[in-house]
């Protein structure tokens, strides 16, 4: 996942606030929406929420092109989010370090 991509989708927010003690308009980004308020969004996520918006990112899509796919294809795509966050979350490929059988 590209950096960049994965920022201009966080402020990309409708949220605007300001900094406290700070004029506001010099720690801003053109949207709006300072770093301390991008970097506060991201980390109110919970792991499955970071792991999804990887995965759409990942397809290339957002909340509002999935919501108006059709309904066969957007169960395709939550199944295979489903299986990601199941994998990821119950550590399932996780198997590091495991024993391995070299006498072959």
């Amino acid at each position: 996942m590209q950096i960049s991509s994965y920022m201009s989708g966080i402020l990309r927010s409708d949220t605007k606030s300001t900094v406290p003690g700070g004029s506001g308009s010099a720690d801003k980004e053109a949207t709006g929406v300072s770093a301390a308020d991008a970097f506060l969004k991201e980390a109110r996520k919970t792991p499955a929420q970071r792991i999804r918006d990887q995965m759409l990112t990942r397809l290339k899509l957002d909340e509002e092109s999935l919501a108006a796919m059709p309904p066969e294809k957007r169960e395709a795509i939550e199944k295979q989010i489903a299986e990601e966050l199941k994998r990821q979350l119950t550590g399932v490929n996780d198997r590091r370090g495991a024993a391995v059988d070299l006498t072959a």
